[in-house]
């Protein structure tokens, strides 16, 4: 399984909820299942997706989803600069 459903996700032993910053603004869900990260649809075609952390939460909450989530977050600046040689793990920062 590389992906998992809204609907599903009560039934699931989940053990986080990933949210990830990407461009545009946007914002998208995984759930660590297993020791895996598996990305949040809603639809067959339609990833879980919105303009805001707080809206990715209400979706969550409203389907049984109630674990502690984190929001991660790359930067792209070193990489922008062309600095090849500062390697900067993901910032990783709990949501209350």
């Amino acid at each position: 399984m590389t992906k998992v459903f809204t609907d599903q996700l009560a039934a699931l032993p989940i053990t986080e909820i990933i949210i990830r910053s990407i461009e545009g603004g946007l914002y998208i869900a995984f759930v660590a299942l297993e020791g895996r990260l598996l990305r949040v649809f809603e639809l067959d075609n339609t990833p879980l997706c919105r303009r805001s952390v707080g809206e990715i939460k209400s979706v969550l909450l409203a389907n049984g989803c109630k674990k502690k989530a984190f929001m991660v977050h790359h930067s792209a600046y070193d990489e922008m600069i062309g600095n090849q040689s500062a390697i900067e793990p993901d910032m990783k920062i709990a949501l209350g």
